[in-house]
């Protein structure tokens, strides 16, 4: 097994804390004895995590996943109101990637800025969505697969996606290969320990054994790695990046995750690891004869979802600048550390 830490590059990686895996099976986190950096080990292969996002990943009904797509509609219409006028202010026109994109929203909002958009993310389903939906060039592949031209665009967006890849190094090097010189990368990560710090509570209070078919506390998002303050930092620097802006976000969230504030039991969920309904992470995606009727029933769906969680307000131009006012205010300097993610604004050197 390679125990080669990502960030510090030294050999130790430890044992640290078992979990259940998207509710599929027990895998253990690992913990590098020099600078602390948690990620799931033994490394997933892609295939492996390509598996982790089968169609019933984006499926309300399903018991694994990210079941809110439908709110992230608006969510992500109100972030490209406002990304557009950064992307005014860079440059008229440009190219612009979503890594990650999952199932477009935030490309379908940037299609009037005169920029170029694309995405890629590593769910066939979701780039089926955004390319039936939403009309925008999608690719169904990680960034390493997807082999762009060096230099070939100005902006790359990456939302809660770094700590999904199995080694965060060779993703970042790979995300400033295709950026131009002074490009630029919006990142959002989780704060790691907030997304751990529930899981180790669960795990330090149990003492009785798991009853049969149980499995641990799920990463029921498929997160491999948890990243603190530092090792971002230095995981950008050493890959070819210049952190211009850096702050957490999601404080009362964090605050809770951490136990800081009640109400921490709700960031763990158990999943059955017999659960018939999940797909184990070692089983390479089939696809058959109906994947298309799979597909179109399913985005049928999500439509039906947005449209019935569709609101007039939050579509309203006035509660854009006010949810953007309330966002500011739950934010603080990353040195804090108390925020549920960390939002960073980084530039290629």
């Amino acid at each position: 097994m390679d125990e080669t830490c990502d960030v510090c590059a030294t050999t130790g990686m430890r044992p640290f804390l078992e979990v259940s895996l998207v509710g599929t099976k027990p895998v253990w986190i690992h913990r590098c004895e020099a600078c602390g950096f948690r990620q799931v080990r033994p490394r997933l292969t892609t295939v492996e995590i390509k598996a982790l996002y089968p169609s019933d990943y984006f499926d309300s009904a399903s018991p694994v996943g990210y079941a809110d797509y439908a709110r992230e509609f608006q969510r992500r219409q109100r972030e490209a109101y406002f990304l557009m006028r950064w992307l005014g202010r860079l440059r008229p026109q440009g190219r612009l990637l979503e890594v990650g994109c999952a199932l477009g929203f935030l490309l379908a909002g940037l299609k009037r800025s005169g920029w170029q958009v694309e995405g890629v993310d590593a769910s066939p389903f979701a780039a089926y969505y955004a390319r039936t939906r939403y009309g925008v060039d999608v690719a169904s592949a990680t960034l390493e697969e997807a082999s762009f031209p060096d230099g070939g665009f100005d902006v790359v967006i990456q939302k809660d996606l770094l700590e999904h890849v199995a080694n965060p190094r060779r993703h970042l090097e790979e995300t400033c290969r295709v950026l131009r010189p002074g490009g630029w990368l919006r990142l959002v990560t989780p704060n790691g320990e907030a997304n751990l710090r529930p899981l180790m509570a669960v795990s330090t209070a149990s003492t009785a054994p798991r009853q049969s078919g149980a499995a641990p506390p799920a990463l029921d998002q498929g997160h491999l790695s948890f990243f603190s303050r530092r090792q971002l930092e230095r995981l950008f620097d050493e890959c070819g990046f210049r952190c211009r802006r850096m702050r957490t976000i999601g404080i009362r969230r964090g605050l809770t995750a951490l136990g800081r504030l009640p109400g921490q039991e709700k960031f763990v969920r158990l999943v059955a690891s017999s659960s018939p309904q999940v797909q184990r992470p070692d089983t390479p995606v089939a696809f058959d004869g109906d994947t298309d009727e799979r597909f179109r029933r399913l985005a049928e769906g999500i439509d039906r979802d947005i449209a019935g969680r569709r609101s007039g307000l939050r579509s309203w131009t006035p509660y854009y600048h006010y949810h953007r006012v309330m966002k500011r205010l739950d934010a603080l300097p990353a040195w804090c550390e108390i925020g549920y993610d960390f939002d960073c604004l980084l530039q290629k050197v």
